[in-house]
């Protein structure tokens, strides 16, 4: 057989094998010079190539009460890896055709148990199952546990910010950005609130209690837990998803059963099961005449926009982060409803991402450009060959430690490294004389020899800035890419760095309004009170 499958502890004898490969956080202490040429590009091909695969799944988990609060049922590469444990499983089946014997090691249960099905896999003992998924259950409780009485304080706590609510008014619902204040200046919207005296904010149930209470401090912001009802918080307690019959007996149901294990592990399905809850309070209670959010598709979106088409509100979803070929979650193909769970108009950017949504097949009459708050247009003079390199970490904590391990490997002893983490995933970063944190953006900085990025609007900001700019591909895992159709940044792994940066390459010229929009704010006016009035 052409691949065989052990678990890490249990390797076969080196002779047996060709070359090998670890899956995502399976260790390996074998010989690094047989690892499989060029993992990182076939698995980031392999997770293409599953995409319709991973809609079309989401779409049927999306259609069960439960099921349908999951990340799984919305695509999200960037916060669930069900796409990525489809993407080991298309790779797997690629080597299994090869003539080569290649050694698999996994140490996931469930994902070893899912290998072992392929057509020319020879699979050795499996993972015990029962420790992981007892341990995931255990987490699950405790994770609801805490969270319940912390709701039940919060929506307590918040219940005074109801009074910024006015009846039947434009309001747009953000996140607690730690970049949002309360002088009408927002992450998401920019300047909207002081342009627009009659628009309130609504904050996310994401934002804590102390963050709340900051922003609220402005009169026109409030928070969602305040419509909160600790009966309904306590109730949480039981909430747990349980796959349906139908998708038991699939093809893929020990990677379902796995998403659900794991989903189950946290409280993310209880805090969005809390954030439909206020939200359709809310709504219900003050009947705003319409409503803007940074949309993404998410679950409480969709059940948001349902909701408010029931009670006359308008909604509008702001497409504020990009979107790229790997952010499946934009795709109207995995909500069961189709169209019925989207806004009524979704605010683009910018010319090339609302395209990009058209192809995705979003109806084009409900695209409109809105203008981009947080990519401004800027210069192209930051390139300085004898610069730092600007390191732009990712969202996806365990791609941000690889990039660091890179950055700081021998090769890079003598160059000069500025990195930025993410503003709501900071990282721990041991500064080194040749490795600095910075809090500057790529457009506040000046002088780079290059810019390293994995995901996120970093890599569109370097090449906009006339930077030579690489995309990172992690060894075990996909880093979305996230750039427009017909923008292309050359890729490189940990292996080809010190290569890269030793000759870096300006990029391919981009204009910015060939991707990116000004701010039309008679386009937001006209969303948000159709009949005037503000």
């Amino acid at each position: 057989m052409p691949v065989l499958l052990h678990r890490s502890s249990m390797p076969p004898d080196d002779q047996a094998y060709d070359a090998w490969v670890a899956v995502t956080d399976t260790p390996s202490f074998l010989e690094k010079d047989r690892r499989l040429v060029d993992l990182p590009r076939q698995l980031q091909n392999c997770f293409d190539d599953i995409r319709e695969s991973w809609l079309s799944l989401a779409r049927q988990i999306g259609a069960n009460s439960i099921g349908g609060l999951s990340h799984t049922a919305t695509g999200a590469a960037y916060i669930n890896d069900f796409g990525l444990m489809l993407a080991w499983s298309r790779l797997v089946e690629k080597l299994a055709e090869e003539p080569l014997q290649t050694l698999v090691l996994c140490d996931d249960p469930w994902l070893f148990r899912h290998l072992a099905t392929i057509t020319g896999v020879t699979a050795g003992q499996p993972p015990f199952k029962w420790p992981t998924a007892a341990r995931l259950v255990l987490r699950g409780v405790a994770a609801r546990v805490r969270l319940v009485p912390r709701l039940i304080f919060t929506a307590m706590a918040l219940r005074r910010t109801r009074q910024a609510a006015v009846n039947d008014g434009p309001v747009i619902l953000v996140y607690g950005h730690p970049g949002s204040g309360t002088d009408g200046k927002d992450a998401y919207f920019g300047e909207l609130m002081r342009e627009i005296p009659a628009l309130r904010r609504a904050l996310h149930t994401d934002c804590l209690a102390k963050r709340s209470r900051e922003l609220c401090t402005d009169g026109r912001s409030f928070s969602l837990h305040a419509w909160g009802n600790s009966v309904f918080a306590v109730s949480l307690l039981g909430l747990w998803w349980r796959l349906p019959k139908d998708m038991v007996s699939s093809r893929e149901h020990w990677l379902l059963r796995r998403a659900v294990a794991h989903e189950n592990s946290g409280g993310a399905l209880a805090m969005t099961k809390w954030q439909i809850h206020c939200q359709n309070r809310w709504i219900a209670d003050a009947r705003p005449r319409s409503v803007a959010w940074p949309w993404e598709n998410h679950p409480w979106e969709r059940s948001f926009a349902r909701t408010a088409r029931r009670h006359g509100t308008t909604t509008i979803g702001y497409q504020h982060a990009v979107i790229g070929r790997h952010q499946f979650n934009f795709s109207p193909n995995s909500n069961p409803d189709d169209f019925g769970s989207l806004p009524d108009t979704i605010m683009c950017n910018g010319p090339a991402y609302r395209d990009q949504l058209a192809g995705l097949g979003h109806d084009k009459a409900r695209l409109k450009i809105g203008g981009a708050f947080r990519v401004m247009p800027g210069g192209t003079s930051y390139h300085d060959p004898a610069g730092p390199v600007y390191v732009a970490l990712s969202s996806i904590r365990p791609i941000s430690r690889q990039m660091l391990e890179a950055v700081t490997a021998p090769p890079f002893d003598r160059m000069e490294f500025i990195v930025k983490d993410h503003p709501l995933y900071p990282m721990t970063i041991h500064e080194t004389q040749n490795l600095k944190r910075t809090p500057l953006t790529i457009p506040a900085s000046r002088g780079l020899r290059a810019v390293i990025y994995s995901t996120g609007t970093t890599g569109l900001e370097g090449m906009l800035a006339g930077v030579p700019t690489y995309r990172f591909l992690p060894d075990d895992r996909v880093a979305p890419d996230t750039l427009p159709d017909g923008v292309n940044v050359p890729e490189c792994t940990a292996r080809e760095l010190a290569e890269t940066l030793a000759h870096p390459q300006p990029p391919e010229k981009t204009e910015w309004a060939q991707i990116m929009a000004p701010v039309d704010l008679p386009a937001w006016r006209s969303v948000l009170a159709p009949e005037g009035g503000i």
